[in-house]
Order: structure tokens, then sequence, then C-alpha cells
């Protein structure tokens, strides 16, 4: 009943043909799912998301935009990708695909990565 992408659910014909048994068995569990995520009082998010590092290197070539799985990736106003951070799930493919190297993930920079590498040889 999960989808892919956070909060959304699916159930029934919407995901392929079956018995109305099924179905109804299915749309029950989604609607479980969906009562347990609403009747938080707050929802806690991860922390890794893709941000851009600077827009004004950005070159638009929506390859970030068409490799994102969640959609989170898209073309802003100004001709340059725009990352949303509530769709962002930090899978990183984005940031993998980018070929200016303006996506990375916050908190997984390269210098960030290299000294966490360095403190481990070192012990």
């Amino acid at each position: 009943v999960d989808f892919a992408s956070e909060g959304v659910f699916m159930a029934g014909l919407a995901h392929y043909p079956k018995p109305m048994e099924e179905t109804i068995a299915q749309a029950k569990a989604a609607a479980s799912r969906a009562m347990n995520l609403l009747s938080q009082d707050t929802i806690m998010v991860g922390g890794v998301e893709a941000v851009m590092q600077t827009s004004a290197s950005c070159a638009g070539c929506l390859v970030c935009v068409r490799s994102c799985p969640f959609g989170a990736a898209r073309i802003g106003e100004e001709g340059v990708v725009v990352i949303e951070s509530v769709k962002c799930q930090g899978c990183g493919i984005c940031a993998a695909e980018c070929p200016a190297k303006v996506i990375t993930l916050r908190n997984y920079t390269d210098d960030q990565l290299i000294s966490k590498v360095c403190s481990l040889v070192e012990a």
C-alpha cells in the first residue's frame, strides 16, 4: 500500500486489476497507514537532502530532473534547477548525476567525507 513517495498510499485498481476482496483489504491497510500518519502531532522527516551550492553554475541540463525518482528537482522561474526539500528523500542520485557538480547532499560534501575518511585512517 505504500508508494515510492512518503505519505502516498495506493490500493485497489490504482495498483493493478485485482479481486474485490484484495482491493478491500488493501484499502483498509491504506486507510490505517494514513490514520497513523495523520494522528501524530508532529511528523519527523529525514535530515539528508539535496541542496544547490550555487544556482549560477547550473546549466539547466535537466539531468537531475530526469534522474530524481521522487520528483524533487524541477526547473525554476530563472531556468535553473530548484530542489524542493519537502519532496527530497536524500537518495543522492541528482548529486551523483549533476555534470556541473553544483548539487550536494547536506552534511555529505566532498570535504566532509574526506575529513571523515582521514580521521578513520589516523585512528
